[in-house]
C-alpha cells in the first residue's frame, strides 16, 4: 500500500501559498449556495469521498457544509463530528503554544536551541557567530534538511517527545542559520520539545490545557485514542482511493493533530480575533502580529513582511492577504486560511488528498474576497544599474532536501528580465514597489526582494531563495551537461557497432571486447546514478522510498559501480592493448573521463553509495 507522508503538507503549502503559474479558474460564486455547487461539483469530479467546509465572514461561521461519505465501505456520511486529520496545520499550534510561553516571559524566540535542548546535536558550522535559535525551528530558516524518507515510517504513540527527538535525527544545517527559508518538518517536533522542557509537561497534554480544551475544541487528539477512532473518517489515495491505513507518528508537533472541521475552524476564529476568542484571551493583538510576520530570514530583514512565519503562511496571491497552513497525512488532507482586513476565513478538511481539494479552497477565497476592489500597484523607478546587476539566470538555493541540490546545480534555471519597472520572473510580472520590494501583478502584497550580498544578487521570497548565476558557471554547467549527453549518445550508438563486430568475432585483432565494453558500461552506470534516483523520487512511494527495497538496493549498487567501472575503464583506456586502433582508445578514454567527470559530481552531492531511505 502507498502511504502518503504527512511532510506532504510542505507540497500543499506550496501549491496554495506559492504558485507561480495560476491555472484557468472558473468563475467566482456570488453566493453561499452558488459556492456550495462549486465546491460540491469540484469534489466529485476529483472523487474525493468525503469533506467537510467551514466559511466564516465579519468573524463569525455562515456556512458548514458536509459532502459525501466518511467511510465508502459502509457509505456511513460526514457529518458534523466527523474527525479528519489536520496534517501539518499541527505547526500552527505547535508556533502558537510557543508564543503562550514567549508572552509569560518563560521563552524567547531568539534563545539557543543547544542552550533549551543540550542534549540535542546540531552540527552547524556558523554556531560561533549564526547559532540555530528556536525563532528559526518555527520558520524554518535553520538549514535542515526535511526529515529523510525512512522517518515516515516511524510510529509509536507511546513514543516520549524526548525520544522521538532523537529519532529523527541527525540534524545539520545547511547553510547560514537565519538567511533562508526551506521547509523541513524537523524543527517543529524540536520545537514541542522546547514546549516540555519548560513547561514540565508532555506536549500534548501542555496543548490540552492551554489550547485545545479551552477553546472548546472537544474533538482535538494528537494521538488514536478509542474515543477518536470511532469517530475518524477512513481515507482514501487519490485516484485509485485504495483506503490509507492511520501513522500514529511521534512526530507529533509536526503534523499528528486530529479533529473535525468545526473545531478546527475555532483557530482562524482566534486569530481573526487577534488572541481572543469567546470573550478569553490566549494571547495579545502584538503576538498574533508576530506569528504572522517572518523575522527569520534575509528576505524579512529586507522589508518582506509576507512568507512562512510561526507556523503560519501568507498568501499575497489575490485582493487581500490570507494566513494559514495546509496539511497532508495518510490520505487526508487539510486546509484552513483567514485575512484580518476582511474578517474572513475558511476551513476544508478532505478524506483524500487530490489536488483539487485545494482548488475547491481557491473558489473559497475568491468568494470572500469578491466585494474587495482589485489591488492597484505603482511601480516606482528601478536604475539602469539595478537592471543590469539584477537580470540574469537563477537557481534555487533553497531545496528541501541536500539530495536535490545535485539536479538543480545543473538542471533548474530561473530567467529574470526587466520590462520598464518590472521584473519578468517564474512566469510573472512583478512590479518594483520600492528598496528591492515587488508585487505581482494583482496580488495583495510584495511577495519577492533582491538582496545583493557579498557572493551575489539573491531573488528570495517568503518561502524560498535564488541565486543569480554567473555567466562562466552557467556555460560551464550547460556545456557539462551537454557533453556527457553527447557522450552518452554516442557510446551508444557506437556499441551498435562494436556489439556487432564482437558477436563475428572481429574485435580480437581490433584491442578486445574490455577496451569496448568498459567504458560503455562506465558511461550508462553514471548516467543510471543520476536517473534511477530521480525515477524512484518520481513515484512518491514511501514503500520504496522509506524503507531499504530491491529498488532502493539496486540504486545503492550501480551509484557504487559506477565509480569503480570509471576508474577501470579509464586505466583500460590509458593502457590500451597494442593492436588497439586509435579511435577506439580515443573513444575509451573520452568515455572513462566523462564518467569519472559525473561520479565526482554526484559523490560531491552524496548520490555515490546513496541509500534513499536515508535521504
Amino acid at each position: 500500500m502507498k502511504v502518503r507522508s504527512w511532510a506532504a503538507a510542505a507540497l500543499v503549502a506550496l501549491a496554495v501559498f506559492a504558485t507561480d503559474v495560476c491555472r484557468a479558474q472558473p468563475a467566482t460564486p456570488q453566493s453561499l449556495s452558488e459556492l456550495d455547487t462549486a465546491v460540491a461539483e469540484v469534489l466529485a469530479d476529483a472523487r474525493v469521498p468525503g469533506a467537510a467546509l467551514i466559511v466564516i465572514e465579519n468573524g463569525r461561521v455562515v456556512f458548514r457544509r458536509n459532502y459525501g461519505v466518511a467511510d465508502r465501505a459502509t457509505q456511513a456520511p460526514v457529518v458534523d463530528g466527523t474527525v479528519f486529520r489536520a496534517g501539518s496545520i499541527s505547526k500552527s499550534f505547535t508556533a502558537i503554544g510557543v508564543m503562550t510561553l514567549v508572552e509569560e516571559g518563560r521563552l524567547s524566540l531568539d534563545a539557543e536551541v543547544a542552550d533549551l535542548l543540550p542534549d540535542l546535536s546540531i552540527r552547524n558550522p556558523w554556531r560561533g557567530t549564526d547559532p540555530v535559535r528556536l525563532v528559526h525551528l518555527l520558520e524554518h530558516t535553520a538549514g535542515l534538511d526535511d526529515i529523510a524518507f525512512r522517518h515516515y515510517w516511524l510510529e509509536g504513540r507511546d513514543v516520549p517527545l524526548s525520544d522521538a527527538v532523537g529519532l529523527y535525527g541527525p540534524y545539520q544545517s545547511r547553510w547560514r542559520p537565519g538567511t533562508r527559508t526551506s521547509y523541513s518538518n524537523a524543527g517543529p517536533i524540536m520545537a514541542g520539545r522546547v514546549i516540555e522542557t519548560v513547561s514540565g509537561e508532555r506536549f500534548q497534554d501542555f496543548m490540552a490545557r492551554r489550547l485545545t480544551t479551552p477553546m472548546g475544541m472537544t474533538s482535538a487528539s494528537w494521538t488514536l485514542t478509542p474515543e477518536m477512532a470511532v469517530r475518524l473518517s477512513r481515507s482514501y489515495r487519490a485516484g485509485d482511493l485504495t483506503e490509507e491505513r492511520f501513522m500514529d507518528i511521534p512526530g507529533r508537533p509536526s503534523g499528528s493533530l486530529n479533529l473535525t472541521a468545526s473545531d478546527l475552524a475555532r483557530l482562524p476564529l482566534l486569530m481573526l480575533g487577534r488572541g481572543t476568542l469567546d470573550g478569553v484571551t490566549y494571547f495579545s493583538p502584538a503576538t498574533a502580529r508576530r506569528i504572522e510576520t517572518p523575522a527569520g530570514s534575509n528576505a524579512a530583514r529586507a522589508g518582506l513582511d509576507y512568507g512562512y512565519a510561526l507556523g503560519n503562511v501568507a498568501d499575497t496571491q489575490g485582493r487581500v492577504v490570507f494566513h494559514g497552513h495546509d496539511g497532508s497525512i495518510d490520505g487526508f488532507v487539510a486546509t484552513y486560511a483567514y485575512a484580518p482586513q476582511i474578517g474572513a476565513a475558511y476551513v476544508l478538511m478532505a478524506n483524500s488528498p487530490a489536488g483539487e481539494v485545494l482548488d475547491a479552497a481557491g473558489l473559497v477565497r475568491r468568494y470572500l474576497e469578491r466585494q474587495v476592489a482589485p489591488p492597484v500597484v505603482v511601480a516606482q523607478p528601478i536604475s539602469e544599474r539595478n537592471r543590469r546587476a539584477w537580470a540574469g539566470q537563477y537557481q534555487t538555493m533553497t531545496p528541501r532536501r541536500r539530495l536535490l541540490a545535485a539536479l538543480v546545480g545543473l538542471t533548474q534555471w530561473e530567467g529574470a528580465s526587466f520590462e520598464s519597472d518590472a521584473l519578468l520572473f517564474k512566469g510573472r510580472r512583478w512590479l518594483h514597489v520600492g528598496e528591492g520590494l515587488f508585487q505581482a501583478e494583482g496580488d495583495a502584497a510584495p511577495g519577492l526582494a533582491i538582496i545583493e550580498t557579498s557572493t551575489g544578487v539573491r531573488i528570495q521570497s517568503g518561502i524560498g531563495a535564488h541565486r543569480r548565476v554567473p555567466g562562466p558557471e552557467m556555460s560551464a554547467k550547460i556545456a557539462s551537461v551537454a557533453l556527457f549527453t553527447f557522450g552518452l549518445l554516442s557510446a551508444l550508438a557506437y556499441a551498435c557497432l562494436w556489439a556487432l563486430s564482437a558477436l563475428m568475432g572481429r574485435l580480437k585483432s581490433r584491442g578486445g571486447l574490455a577496451l569496448r565494453l568498459l567504458p560503455f558500461l562506465a558511461i550508462l552506470f553514471s548516467a543510471a546514478a543520476a536517473l534511477a534516483p530521480l525515477a524512484l523520487l518520481a513515484t512518491d512511494d514511501l514503500t520504496v522510498l522509506g524503507r531499504p527495497s530491491v529498488a532502493g538496493w539496486s540504486i545503492f549498487a550501480i551509484s557504487l559501480a559506477a565509480p569503480i567501472l570509471a576508474v577501470v575503464a579509464l586505466a583500460k583506456g590509458v593502457t590500451p592493448p597494442g593492436d588497439a586502433n586509435r579511435v577506439s582508445r580515443i573513444f575509451a578514454v573520452s568515455c572513462a573521463l566523462l564518467a569519472c567527470a559525473a561520479c565526482l559530481y554526484l559523490a560531491f552531492h552524496g548520490w555515490i553509495g546513496l541509500r534513499i531511505w536515508n535521504a
